[in-house]
């Protein structure tokens, strides 16, 4: 069986460097292909896992983003294929968001990372709706990762465990509620959104996400939106982050949808890409759905 990995990293030297958190294990490019080769990876999107390398530098985060794209593009390159990247564009002006994009589209970048805000501001935001409009018509897809510089709750805490395990998935969380709450994805049917992480919290919250939706609507307190937000869910992607959880896959199965789900390592963050393959296989769920969320999903995103 094939396996086309949904969810890794790379970052380029000048970048991990001055970055938080991040070490020389983040830029090994030839590491990245042997763990690939030892788990029988065949291929993998490099996206970028948000840094303060901007904040540290004292430059713009857009500016930041297109150092990224131009290293990356490079680092990749020695793959002979077996590594595409995602462009990153943060939330910043939509006229630089989209030069970057095509810019970097034309130079091969296979879709967009992009953080789940930026300094507040969230992709659910009308102004940035002109900018999804042109991702919807190059058929670009956008995977959002989430921001490590102004995640949920950041402004009250910031710890070395707490911030990563929670506030991450709950900003996670907030983006993607908001992308389901503003009706985008009805607007933009042809969008590709991918989520990390299982879209943080959300397969445990769908259930009471469309139980406290249809009672506020009953009451007049909030206005109809085109679906239910559990069926707004099946349309877009979630990637599995390394998990060796059964029972979160199969919650993200009942939520997502088979043809939704995506498996992700999030190598390097998790070193341990067998068990999130064997996780996977280990699944009540027939031969054919194994094979969608181990690559076919990826295979039909990203041909």
């Amino acid at each position: 069986m094939k396996y086309f990995d949904a969810h890794s990293h790379l970052l380029p030297a000048k970048i991990y460097k001055d970055a938080s958190f991040y070490n020389e294990s983040w830029g090994d490019a030839a590491g990245h292909i042997k763990a690939m080769d030892e788990a029988g990876v065949s291929r993998a999107v490099i996206s970028y896992p948000t840094t303060d390398y901007h904040v540290k530098k004292g430059m713009s985060e857009i500016a930041a983003a297109m150092n990224y794209n131009r290293a990356i593009k490079v680092m990749t390159a020695i793959s002979g294929g077996r590594l595409a990247y995602l462009a990153a564009v943060p939330l910043t002006e939509p006229g630089e968001m989209t030069v970057e994009m095509m810019r970097a589209a034309l130079e091969g970048a296979v879709g967009l990372t992009m953080p789940t805000n930026s300094g507040g501001a969230y992709p659910d935001e009308d102004r940035f709706l002109p900018f999804f409009c042109e991702v919807e018509r190059m058929g670009l897809p956008v995977f959002f990762h989430p921001t490590t510089v102004s995640p949920f709750g950041h402004d009250t805490l910031r710890h070395p465990l707490i911030t990563p395990v929670f506030q991450y998935a709950f900003d996670t969380t907030l983006c993607l509620a908001r992308i389901v709450g503003s009706g985008i994805l009805n607007k933009l049917p042809r969008l590709k959104l991918i989520f990390a992480s299982f879209g943080g919290a959300m397969p445990f919250f769908a259930g009471r996400f469309d139980r406290t939706y249809r009672m506020l609507v009953s009451r007049g307190i909030i206005s109809y939106l085109d679906e239910d937000p559990g069926t707004t869910l099946k349309r877009v992607y979630a990637d599995t982050s390394g998990t060796d959880s059964p029972a979160l896959l199969n919650l993200a199965l009942e939520v997502f949808g088979e043809d939704r789900l995506l498996w992700g390592s999030d190598y390097p963050a998790n070193s341990n890409i067998v068990s999130s393959i064997e996780a996977v296989k280990s699944l009540g769920i027939s031969d054919r759905a194994k094979e969608k969320v181990l690559f076919g999903n990826m295979e039909k995103l990203f041909s």
